[in-house]
């Protein structure tokens, strides 16, 4: 029988942050077909801790692989996913205090969505992140889809290909794009999914961030063209819908 969902996370010398991961995910790892998997790139003291750690909880299997990046990691993961979804959550991002693990697994046997988008609370700011207005939910703006926040459909990976290992911060971003320039279904959930660690990688090298969204921008131009004006289609056509209904008979 195939798994509900399956939680990745990406690990290298950080003990605290990954032990901080898994404690958080205990409530629905105790739930049928829901298990964690731990990508490791530890060196060889802080890996036989990360092992043992791992493998001292349940339904949390372990695999080590060479130091290679987040997409390659990423990638090694979703190779070992036997679910129906996937969810991204690296070492010390924590599922948020406030979620109902029945409701939100109730909500993924459930939804017909390909993706479910929910909030971030930022660990350090307690900044919790909002949904943009529709017609800004897409690249190439100034934030795109979080994959800490990201519930997804392992059927979209093998669609449409796994992360790019070219990009070492801004893979989801292009993975989104691939993805957003199809007919991808979509729920936007505003609460708040996880508590984010400002700390990570992808919040320290902003500058190598912004390079690589814009290499990304450049390799996709015409397929962002495609998805902006298909969205204001979809607006125009809902206005001119709405305008219809408001006028008097």
């Amino acid at each position: 029988m195939k798994q509900l969902l399956n939680i990745i996370t990406v690990t290298k010398d950080d003990l605290n942050g990954v032990a901080a991961t898994i404690k958080s995910t205990k409530t629905l790892r105790n739930y049928p077909g829901v298990k964690q998997i731990i990508i490791d790139s530890s060196t060889d003291e802080a890996k036989t801790a990360v092992k043992t750690l791992a493998e001292s909880n349940d339904n949390v299997d372990y695999f080590w692989q060479e130091p290679s990046g987040i997409s390659v990691a990423f990638n090694m993961g979703l190779s070992h996913a036997e679910s129906e979804w996937v969810w991204f959550l690296n070492g010390n991002d924590r599922v948020h205090r406030n979620v109902n693990t029945e409701n939100l697994l109730y909500l993924l046997h459930e939804s017909r969505a390909d993706a479910i988008i929910f909030e971030i609370e930022y660990d350090q700011s307690k900044k919790i992140t909002r949904h943009p207005p529709m017609w800004a939910q897409w690249p190439p703006l100034k934030a795109w889809i979080p994959h800490p926040a990201t519930l997804t459909r392992s059927h979209l990976y093998k669609k449409y290909g796994h992360f790019n290992p070219s990009y070492h911060i801004a893979m989801d971003y292009e993975f989104w794009i691939r993805c957003f320039s199809e007919n991808v279904v979509v729920d936007n959930i505003s609460f708040p999914l996880v508590t984010f660690d400002q700390s990570g990688v992808s919040q320290l090298q902003m500058q190598s961030l912004s390079l690589e969204a814009v290499t990304i921008i450049k390799r996709h131009l015409w397929k962002l063209i495609a998805i902006w004006l298909k969205g204001g289609l979809s607006i125009w056509q809902s206005w001119r819908h709405f305008l219809n209904k408001s006028r008097p008979s």
